[in-house]
């Protein structure tokens, strides 16, 4: 599968946390990439990083956010309202 202009690659971060290598994969092949084992290990790298998350680039990937957006259900409902079927709860 190779990227198409206007498309957008739909990788839900339940899915990544749940089987990152798969999901990795998909993104790398959607890109028309070559897959490297590094891709999986992408906080383990020396180097600089401008962001300020700086941490956050430097950590494994983690599941202690899935369904965190659950805590602001009631705050948040208008807008999974208005997303009707996009969002999925």
């Amino acid at each position: 599968m190779s990227p198409r202009p206007g498309r957008i690659f739909e990788n839900r971060y339940e899915a990544l946390v749940e089987n990152q290598e798969e999901q990795s994969r998909r993104l790398i092949d959607y890109l028309g990439l070559p897959w490297d084992e590094a891709c999986l290990r992408f906080f383990d790298r020396s180097g600089s990083v401008n962001t300020y998350s700086n941490w956050q680039v430097r950590q494994p990937i983690y599941t202690s956010s899935v369904k965190r957006w659950k805590n602001y259900e009631s705050e948040i409902q208008p807008l999974i309202d208005a997303l009707g079927d996009l969002a999925e709860t």
